[in-house]
């Protein structure tokens, strides 16, 4: 083989080495970087050997920083990387991955400090600022840092910083405040119902509201619930007041009722006319049948009263 034929063999595998080394790159318009450093090859494709090159800091993490076709175009040539824009408008978007830790997470975070510190059976947060959210690394494990808490007991109220990254003395923080109420559960009806109806078990379900917006006459013991009845239609998911329910009425205004006297040596009956509404064991009025006399009696059942004193018997 000749020289001559020798040295062009030489050049072209040189000539060839470069090309690879400076193979045609394909700008990436959009790209999504971890890492706290832009590299070529985050902005081109088939960047080479240089791809690794740190050509810009990262933006702050969730946001993004637009580079210009004439910053492009300086930082390929500046890293050895064969491209040209197209045009003035060619650029590439670089955004910092990352995630949001929402409100609701924080507010759980506190909660459970708070009551590590404090006895608190049943209790809600609410933030002064619900908007509140940490922006975090996308790969970033879960673990919200709580420091500087204060809790006081009487008002509810509550301040800490609390940042996304617990014990990284690098993670951004940020102040929050707000109010734990304790809650509690109050029974309700589960469907609607009518006076003369009487409650049982399964029309009852408990809500979990608010003790600040709990009434202080609401009905919180199931037992005062089952057997009573409606004074008027009630609607169902609505706290009871004691003064929604009633026992069952079994006497009636205007129903004829059988009135009792007994005593050891006697029983005695007569008929009256109910002038009220009576439940089990309460009291009513009683106008006699034959002499319109006006009686007080005890309800004993069904259409049935007993005279409250002997000196009340109405003249049969």
């Amino acid at each position: 083989m000749s020289r001559l034929v020798l040295s062009i063999l030489i050049a072209a595998s040189t000539l060839a080495a470069a090309a690879s080394a400076r193979a045609e790159a394909t700008l990436r318009p959009v790209a999504v970087v971890k890492a706290s450093v832009i590299r070529i090859g985050d902005l081109f494709s088939d960047a080479g050997s240089h791809a690794s090159d740190v050509v810009a800091p990262a933006p702050p993490l969730g946001s993004r920083t637009i580079f210009d076709a004439a910053w492009l175009a300086a930082a390929a040539r500046e890293h050895h990387v064969d491209w040209q824009p197209a045009s003035r408008f060619d650029q590439a978007a670089v955004e910092r991955a990352a995630r949001v830790v929402p409100a609701d997470a924080v507010a759980s975070a506190l909660l459970d400090e708070i009551r590590a510190r404090q006895p608190l059976d049943d209790g809600e947060i609410q933030l002064d600022n619900p908007a509140l959210r940490l922006v975090v690394a996308a790969e970033a494990p879960d673990a919200i840092g709580i420091e500087s808490l204060s809790f006081d007991a009487r008002t509810g109220r509550f301040s800490a910083l609390v940042s996304a990254l617990a014990n990284d003395a690098d993670a951004e923080r940020q102040h929050v405040s707000g109010r734990v109420f304790r809650m509690v559960k109050v029974p309700t009806l589960n469907r609607a119902l009518a006076p003369g109806e009487a409650i049982h078990t399964g029309d009852i379900e408990f809500l979990r509201l608010r003790a600040d917006r709990v009434a202080g006459d609401v009905t919180a013991d199931l037992h005062e619930l089952v057997g009573r009845t409606p004074r008027r239609p009630l609607r169902a998911h609505e706290p009871l007041r004691a003064g929604d329910i009633q026992v069952p009425i079994v006497v009636h205004k205007g129903d004829l009722v059988t009135v009792l006297l007994e005593t050891p040596l006697m029983r005695l009956s007569a008929q009256g006319k109910a002038l009220d509404d009576g439940a089990m064991g309460a009291a009513i009025r009683l106008a006699n049948t034959k002499s319109n006399r006006v009686i007080d009696a005890v309800v004993t059942g069904p259409n049935l009263a007993t005279i409250a004193a002997a000196a009340q018997l109405a003249a049969r």
